[in-house]
C-alpha cells in the first residue's frame, strides 16, 4: 500500500471538453466548467487536486518509470477497454516528456515510480477514494444521469514506496460525447492533472 500522507495542498483551476472517463478530489478543490457552449454544462465540470511532501523538489534531470499499468477499478459489468487504458498512459507519458521528465531504461532505478489509477462510479469514487486520500472526491454532487470518474496519478520513491506527489481529476462520464470531444477531453484532463507537477524545463 502507497504511503498517502498529504502535507501540502495545490489547487489547479481546471476547464473541461470530452470523454467518458476519469477524476478528482476535493477538499480544497477546484470546480471549474469549460467554455464550449455545446457541451453539456454537467460534462463540463472538473475538480483537480494535487498535494506533495514538503521534501519534493524535482531537479533537471530526474527521471521516472511506471511502477505497473494503470490500474482501473469499475463497477462489475462494466468494460473498460484497454486500447482506452493505454491511450491515456501514452497521452500522461508525452506530457511528463514535455515538462523535461525522462523515462529509464529497462533495469535502471528512476528517481520516481509513477503510479495511476482509474476510477469510476460514484459508490467507487467515494470508496476508493477515500480509502486511498483521505478525503472526498471533488464533484461533491450527484447527477442522476451521470456517474463519476476519476484519474488519479502518483510519484512514488522507489526506496521507500511513500508517495511524493499526487494529483487526482474527477468529472462526470457519459457515452454522449463525439470521438473528437472525446479526443480533446482526454488531453485536457492529462494536461489538467499534470499541471500541478513542477516543470523541469527553465
Amino acid at each position: 500500500m502507497l504511503n498517502v500522507a498529504l502535507p501540502r495542498i495545490s489547487c489547479s483551476a481546471i476547464t473541461l471538453a470530452t470523454i467518458t472517463l476519469l477524476a478528482s478530489l476535493s477538499t480544497g478543490g477546484c470546480v471549474t466548467e469549460e467554455p464550449v457552449s455545446k457541451i453539456n454544462p454537467v460534462l463540463r465540470q472538473a475538480s483537480v487536486v494535487s498535494t506533495s511532501n514538503p521534501e519534493f523538489q524535482p531537479k533537471p534531470g530526474d527521471t521516472v518509470a511506471w511502477r505497473d499499468s494503470i490500474t482501473v477499478h469499475a463497477p462489475e459489468g462494466v468494460p473498460v477497454p484497454q486500447q482506452m487504458v493505454d491511450d491515456l498512459k501514452a497521452k500522461i507519458d508525452s506530457q511528463l516528456v514535455a515538462k523535461g521528465y525522462a523515462f529509464t531504461h529497462p533495469g535502471q532505478q528512476p528517481d520516481y515510480l509513477i503510479h495511476g489509477l482509474i476510477v469510476l462510479g460514484n459508490e467507487l469514487n467515494e470508496q476508493q477514494l477515500r480509502d486511498v486520500l483521505g478525503f472526498e472526491p471533488g464533484l461533491v454532487a450527484r447527477n442522476q444521469n451521470y456517474e463519476k470518474g476519476s484519474l488519479l496519478l502518483m510519484l512514488v520513491d522507489p526506496n521507500s514506496f511513500s508517495t511524493n506527489w499526487r494529483a487526482v481529476v474527477q468529472v462526470f462520464t457519459s457515452q454522449e460525447l463525439s470521438a473528437e470531444q472525446q479526443e480533446q477531453r482526454f488531453q485536457y484532463i492529462v494536461r489538467s492533472l499534470l499541471r500541478p507537477l513542477p516543470d523541469l524545463k527553465g
